[in-house]
Protein backbone atom coordinates (compact mmCIF):
# COMPACT_ATOMS: atom_id res chain seq x y z
CA UNK A 1 0.00 0.00 0.00
CA UNK A 2 1.04 3.30 -1.01
CA UNK A 3 1.03 6.13 1.11
CA UNK A 4 0.89 9.77 0.52
CA UNK A 5 4.83 10.10 2.10
CA UNK A 6 5.57 7.50 -0.23
CA UNK A 7 4.52 9.00 -3.42
CA UNK A 8 6.75 10.40 -6.29
CA UNK A 9 7.23 13.74 -6.10
CA UNK A 10 5.95 15.16 -8.87
CA UNK A 11 6.24 18.74 -10.26
CA UNK A 12 3.90 20.93 -10.57
CA UNK A 13 3.42 20.54 -14.38
CA UNK A 14 3.07 16.74 -13.88
CA UNK A 15 0.49 17.71 -10.98
CA UNK A 16 -1.50 20.07 -12.83
CA UNK A 17 -1.81 17.54 -16.09
CA UNK A 18 -2.29 14.42 -14.17
CA UNK A 19 -5.20 16.52 -13.09
CA UNK A 20 -6.97 17.14 -16.38
CA UNK A 21 -4.87 20.63 -17.25
CA UNK A 22 -3.93 21.34 -20.88
CA UNK A 23 -0.41 20.43 -21.06
CA UNK A 24 0.46 23.89 -22.71
CA UNK A 25 -1.46 25.56 -19.75
CA UNK A 26 0.34 23.53 -17.46
CA UNK A 27 4.08 24.39 -18.96
CA UNK A 28 3.10 27.96 -18.90
CA UNK A 29 2.74 28.03 -15.27
CA UNK A 30 6.56 29.46 -13.87
CA UNK A 31 5.26 29.74 -9.81
CA UNK A 32 2.88 30.65 -7.56
CA UNK A 33 2.10 32.21 -4.02
CA UNK A 34 -1.53 32.12 -2.00
CA UNK A 35 -2.39 33.09 0.99
CA UNK A 36 -5.29 32.94 3.45
CA UNK A 37 -7.77 35.53 2.54
CA UNK A 38 -8.07 36.89 6.07
CA UNK A 39 -4.42 36.88 5.99
CA UNK A 40 -1.33 39.39 4.78
CA UNK A 41 1.35 38.05 2.89
CA UNK A 42 5.01 38.50 4.97
CA UNK A 43 7.34 39.91 2.82
CA UNK A 44 5.68 39.50 -0.25
CA UNK A 45 8.60 41.02 -2.56
CA UNK A 46 11.33 38.62 -1.48
CA UNK A 47 8.56 35.49 -2.17
CA UNK A 48 8.00 36.70 -5.77
CA UNK A 49 11.87 37.13 -6.02
CA UNK A 50 12.38 33.87 -4.67
CA UNK A 51 9.80 32.23 -7.30
CA UNK A 52 11.03 34.14 -10.43
CA UNK A 53 14.64 33.64 -10.08
CA UNK A 54 16.65 32.45 -12.88
CA UNK A 55 13.34 32.65 -14.81
CA UNK A 56 14.12 34.97 -18.36
CA UNK A 57 11.62 36.64 -20.28
CA UNK A 58 8.20 37.98 -19.96
CA UNK A 59 6.02 37.08 -16.80
CA UNK A 60 2.25 37.37 -16.76
CA UNK A 61 0.65 37.72 -13.09
CA UNK A 62 -2.51 36.47 -12.91
CA UNK A 63 -4.52 37.31 -9.50
CA UNK A 64 -6.90 35.07 -8.43
CA UNK A 65 -9.14 33.91 -6.27
CA UNK A 66 -9.63 30.16 -5.26
CA UNK A 67 -13.83 28.70 -5.18
CA UNK A 68 -12.97 26.28 -2.60
CA UNK A 69 -10.66 26.63 0.45
CA UNK A 70 -10.98 30.62 0.77
CA UNK A 71 -7.04 31.56 -0.83
CA UNK A 72 -6.35 34.07 -2.71
CA UNK A 73 -2.93 34.25 -4.73
CA UNK A 74 -0.94 35.38 -7.89
CA UNK A 75 0.51 32.96 -10.61
CA UNK A 76 3.54 33.70 -12.67
CA UNK A 77 3.11 32.85 -16.27
CA UNK A 78 5.01 32.57 -19.20
CA UNK A 79 2.08 32.70 -22.26
CA UNK A 80 -1.27 35.02 -21.15
CA UNK A 81 -4.42 32.63 -20.30
CA UNK A 82 -8.13 33.83 -19.40
CA UNK A 83 -9.21 34.25 -15.97
CA UNK A 84 -11.48 31.05 -15.76
CA UNK A 85 -8.47 29.23 -16.99
CA UNK A 86 -6.21 30.52 -14.30
CA UNK A 87 -9.17 30.38 -11.12
CA UNK A 88 -9.28 26.45 -12.68
CA UNK A 89 -5.23 26.13 -12.17
CA UNK A 90 -5.48 27.71 -9.30
CA UNK A 91 -8.36 25.69 -8.02
CA UNK A 92 -6.26 22.57 -9.28
CA UNK A 93 -3.27 23.70 -7.28
CA UNK A 94 -4.79 24.09 -4.16
CA UNK A 95 -6.95 21.16 -4.27
CA UNK A 96 -3.72 18.99 -4.37
CA UNK A 97 -1.69 21.32 -1.50
CA UNK A 98 -5.49 20.26 0.71
CA UNK A 99 -6.31 17.04 -0.02
CA UNK A 100 -2.97 15.41 -0.88
CA UNK A 101 -0.80 17.06 0.69
CA UNK A 102 -1.65 18.40 3.91
CA UNK A 103 -4.74 15.69 4.10
CA UNK A 104 -6.46 18.31 6.15
CA UNK A 105 -10.47 16.67 4.66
Amino acid sequence: MTTKSDSTCLTWHEILIKKGINPETSKSLIGFTSWNQKEIPNKLGKHITDILQGNIGKVIVKDVIGTKYNDIGLLFLNNDMSEDIATMVFDTIMEYEQEEVYDIL
